[in-house]
């Protein structure tokens, strides 16, 4: 069954592309180039949001975790 998965997400944009091509043969309509636009810009934007999140200060000297008790502490990271 991973394998059939694995052969659709293979062939799905060949498969859309197929089927974008027999809906629209001539010029694509005016909505659907702006629509994927947007939803690129919009995803980007997502990315350097999320990108940014999960940044932290690069002058923080890096402190591994440490393995206490059978627990895991974790470190942010410690005044350089």
């Amino acid at each position: 069954m991973p394998r059939l998965i694995e052969i659709v997400l293979f062939l799905a944009p060949l498969i859309t592309f197929t089927a974008w091509r027999l809906l629209f043969p001539t010029r694509p309509p005016a909505f659907l180039f702006y629509g994927l636009a947007a939803f690129t810009v919009v995803m980007v934007v997502a990315l350097l949001w999320v990108w940014h999140l999960d940044a932290d200060d690069a002058r923080k000297a890096y402190v591994p975790d440490v393995l206490q008790n059978g627990r895991v502490i974790t470190h942010r990271g410690s005044p350089p």
